[in-house]
């Protein structure tokens, strides 16, 4: 602990010195018999503890401690005020000027030692406590950087996950095309070995394959952009989030029999503040889940009409969103669990747990948004509340 004493009287301060040297030797102690030396001395080192006499000529202790009160690095010195003024006169300005106690004159050394004493275990406690919400503060930190990486991890492997299906869905979208392409070439073969081409017929068939091309060049694009993060929240229509998705995937479903059925009004406005890209992948991760209930609950019960159920509905505060599906439902054992991460009832090559907890992250965490499952009738709902803009 650094403590300054502060007095005009220079006996007085060798006595203070010899006193708190002889009680405290870890205490370093300077002693000053000027106001004005003081104030230079507090701006140019740390001090901990004052003991400032009240009545000095030139600069008294009260002006001492108003100048004290008026600087950053000063302000919060603990002082206390030794006075030969009774205190019922001092009180009421000294506490108000960082006084935390008072002495009168003439000085008891043992009184002044215990005094000392008192708030150099106040003050090394709260250094101590310092250091431990120092020490807190850090861990805070760390623990918040070790959260931010691992909610990285997560969404990076959710996008690893993701990609699988969209491959799925690239494969079912392109069949079609790859299979025009091919039959318009083999025709351009066969008319112009048969000595049946001619320049109209191949315009045609080359406008055929170049129209297919465009098709397969914009699913590249859908797919790409898909990927890409969305740089800041802006008005988002949901009818939009969930018909783009569904164009991504309807090929591959109606391959795998499932249908898609989206209800809503078309008069209303179904917008919400958000990241279009991430409310996408939202609806895919539903998706996919549904697509494998689905397949699974299929081979079950031999077979039966997949279909996915998308309802869109607002009140004068919220929209709802829920996808529901007739996959069977989820075992009530695991239904509290669907949204931990990592958790899965799938084997470990058919998924990683990780695509429901990212959807309630996106919903809730980036979108205020609130997100529920259930089981109704034959399946799975997920509901989604967003609020209205």
């Amino acid at each position: 602990m650094n403590l300054l004493v502060i007095d005009d009287d220079k006996a007085y301060l060798k006595i203070v010195q010899r006193a708190v040297d002889n009680a405290f030797p870890q205490i370093d102690i300077k002693t000053l018999d000027c106001g004005n030396k003081a104030l230079e001395y507090c701006q140019n080192n740390d001090v901990d503890l004052i003991l400032l006499d009240v009545h000095m000529p030139k600069t008294s202790g009260i002006k001492v401690a108003k100048l004290l009160q008026h600087t950053q690095k000063t302000k919060n010195i603990p002082i206390v005020f030794v006075t030969a003024t009774s205190f019922k006169d001092f009180a009421k300005e000294g506490f108000a000027l960082g006084s935390v106690d008072y002495i009168f004159k003439p000085i008891d050394i043992n009184l002044l030692i215990n005094r000392v004493g008192l708030y150099l275990t106040i003050i090394e406690q709260n250094l101590q406590l310092q250091k431990a919400n120092k020490k807190l503060k850090n861990r805070v930190i760390k623990e918040q950087d070790k959260n931010k990486l691992q909610e990285e991890m997560l969404i990076h492997q959710s996008k690893t996950s993701v990609m699988g299906e969209m491959i799925g869905a690239i494969a079912h979208q392109w069949r079609q095309p790859l299979n025009i392409i091919a039959t318009s070439m083999i025709n351009l073969e066969t008319k112009a070995e048969l000595d049946m081409l001619n320049l109209d017929e191949i315009k045609r068939i080359n406008g055929k394959i170049n129209t297919t091309l465009q098709g397969l060049s914009k699913t590249i694009d859908d797919f790409r952009n898909f990927f890409l993060s969305s740089e800041e929240k802006k008005e988002v229509d949901i009818v939009k989030v969930v018909l783009d998705t569904i164009e991504l995937v309807k090929t591959q479903f109606t391959a795998h029999g499932i249908d898609i059925v989206f209800e809503y009004h078309k008069e209303e406005q179904y917008m919400i503040d958000g990241y279009f890209n991430e409310l996408r992948q939202v609806v895919l991760n539903i998706f996919a889940n549904s697509k494998d209930a689905i397949e699974n609950n299929s081979i079950k019960k031999s077979s039966i009409d997949g279909k996915i159920l998308i309802t869109l509905k607002k009140d004068d505060k919220n929209i709802k969103l829920s996808i529901c599906d007739n996959g069977g439902g989820i075992d009530q054992k695991n239904i509290s669990k669907v949204f931990n991460p990592y958790f899965s009832t799938k084997f470990a090559s058919q998924g990683t747990g990780i695509g429901l907890y990212l959807t309630k992250s996106i919903v809730e965490k980036f979108h205020d948004g609130k997100i529920d499952v259930s089981n109704k009738e034959d399946g799975a709902c997920f509901d989604i509340t967003f609020k209205d803009m």
